[in-house]
């Protein structure tokens, strides 16, 4: 700040106006000057200084503090745009959002060409998933800041999120090249790509090998992008050229994408194996290696990735929806039915968390329960044939034939090709007794679904019933091959192979039958005796 100088003379427009008069004059005037200065709002200097102490403190997370800060300025200066935009940042990240919102709207209502209350908008619009509203915002900062190299990324991904490509191209390219943040190149690598500008990618290659060992997220990006589009061999060359001088966890991540491109799942999960014990509590590594596990047939190890997963981040609805869907799989229905109700509760009116709930349900052999839940969910998803299809087995298994038949038909007006609906209505008209579309039914099923064990072993028994032994023998052995665990294909592929003359295959058949029906009653056994309370002591 510019010093006064007493002596003389203050400095108007008009010029310099001399302090005359006696010394106790000329001291009140000063005194007053004091006065005026004290009372008025902080000098621009100060201002700047504490408007940095305060940002410094929210970057720091530390919101109580600077929040007081800010109220000390507020309350002598209640339209102060800068203190208002700061306040409305702390209540951002408090997560309090319409408060956050009505402090931004405030602070443009004092001062329309406000950048930052238009950019906290944005990111306030972002955090929501409101793209529309958060492309606005930004928008408005382009366009009193048409160069804003934060605006214009975030624009370029929220368009692209929008499947704007072309416009998202524009917001990248209204940064200079020099200016551009790394996490842009991998943006525009996808843009051009889908607005089939395929040879204006190789250029951005240079840029993100220059940034590839410190900013390793972006060579992944980029390189998901190549695989995504199809350039696997693109994308092999591009992480050959990176060459750390050190393998990290990123590198080792990125690596096993590209092999697992390649068709070369296992050692894709050695990649990944490495990299978990360089980063044991990576949630994307452990969300990763339980996908390729899963490829792989793997459930138990990726059961195993999704549980530590869940540790890390706990109730992560995609975890806890693949949880319950692997679990059903290996036969963990009460875990299933566990994972499947935590994952409801955290999203209690999602439709695909209802979905999850309602089918674990139904395996679990609760389908009373299940009936409400999946009730609720054909009545919001009146269009989606997955949705009916719950429905209709749900009122099959509840006994309600006519609602079964009804809704699963309904599942087939919309989706012909379902082969679980075509299996139900094929055990409906077998109860029923009409041999013939019940065996229209379930060739449907199998031909629909060559993998679909259930229907292959209905139809086998139907095929045994009138005496088709060929046919019967072909659809129970595949029925074998794809549930060898299930003792009842076995006793019905063996009736097929005695039937035709043919004793040997018949006896190893019946063999694996009464094996697994054994191992079974053990089983049973095991869980009775573990469930059954203590047997009280003997009273002496």
């Amino acid at each position: 700040m510019r010093a006064i100088c007493w002596d003389t003379g203050y400095r108007s427009r008009a010029g310099t106006l001399p302090l005359t008069g006696s010394p106790g004059a000329r001291y009140l005037f000063g005194a007053a000057f004091l006065v005026f200065i004290i009372a008025s709002p902080l000098p621009l200097r100060a201002q700047s200084t504490l408007r940095s102490s305060i940002s410094r403190l929210i970057a720091q997370d530390r919101l109580d503090d600077a929040e007081k800060q800010l109220w000390s300025v507020l309350s002598q200066q209640p339209e102060q745009v800068w203190a208002l935009d700061l306040m409305a940042e702390i209540r951002t990240r408090q997560k309090r959002a319409p408060e956050a919102e009505a402090l931004f709207r405030r602070v443009l209502t004092l001062s329309p060409k406000d950048v930052e209350a238009y950019r906290g908008l944005g990111k306030l619009y972002s955090s929501q998933g409101n793209s529309p509203q958060a492309i606005e915002s930004y928008s408005h900062v382009v366009t009193i800041a048409p160069a804003d190299v934060a605006a214009n990324v975030e624009l370029a991904l929220l368009y692209q999120s929008a499947g704007q490509y072309k416009e998202s191209i524009a917001s990248a390219q209204r940064v200079p090249a020099a200016s551009r943040p790394p996490r842009i190149l991998p943006v525009l690598a996808a843009d051009y790509f889908a607005t089939g500008e395929a040879d204006k990618v190789p250029p951005l290659i240079p840029s993100v090998l220059r940034h590839a060992n410190a900013e390793p997220e972006v060579l992944r990006d980029f390189v998901t992008v190549l695989l995504r589009n199809g350039y696997v061999d693109d994308a092999a060359h591009l992480i050959d050229r990176v060459n750390p001088a050190k393998l990290s966890a990123d590198y080792l991540q990125t690596l096993a994408l590209v092999r697992t491109a390649q068709g070369k799942p296992q050692a894709a999960m050695v990649l990944l194996s490495q990299a978990l014990k360089l980063r044991p509590k990576s949630f994307d590594l452990l969300y990763e290696s339980a996908g390729l596990a899963a490829q792989q047939n793997r459930w138990d190890e990726m059961i195993g990735f999704l549980r530590r997963a869940d540790e890390v981040q706990p109730n992560r609805p995609e975890v806890l929806q693949k949880l319950s869907l692997a679990l059903l799989r290996t036969g963990h229905r009460a875990q299933a039915v566990a994972a499947a109700r935590k994952l409801n509760a955290f999203q209690p009116d999602n439709p695909d968390s209802e979905y999850v709930l309602g089918f674990a349900l139904i395996e679990a052999d609760s389908p009373e329960e299940a009936e409400p839940i999946v009730r609720k969910l054909a009545a919001a998803r009146p269009d989606d044939a997955n949705s009916q299809l719950l429905l209709g087995i749900a009122e099959f298994k509840t006994g309600d034939a006519e609602g079964a038949k009804r809704d699963l038909q309904r599942c087939l007006t919309i989706d012909p090709h379902l082969a679980d609906a075509h299996y139900y209505l094929g055990l409906m008209a077998r109860r029923e007794g009409n041999i013939d579309a019940a065996r229209g039914e379930l060739e449907e099923a199998v031909r629909t679904n060559p993998a679909h064990a259930s229907a292959a072993a209905e139809l086998g028994t139907l095929y045994l019933q009138g005496g088709n032994l060929e046919q019967a023998r072909t659809v129970l052995e595949q029925a074998v091959r794809l549930a060898p665990a299930v003792p009842e294909y076995h006793y019905h592929l063996s009736l097929a192979y005695s039937r035709l003359g043919l004793p040997e295959p018949a006896r190893t058949e019946m063999e694996a039958y009464n094996r697994l029906r054994q191992t079974e009653d053990e089983e049973h056994k095991r869980k009775d005796a573990a469930s059954s309370p203590p047997a009280a002591a003997q009273q002496p």
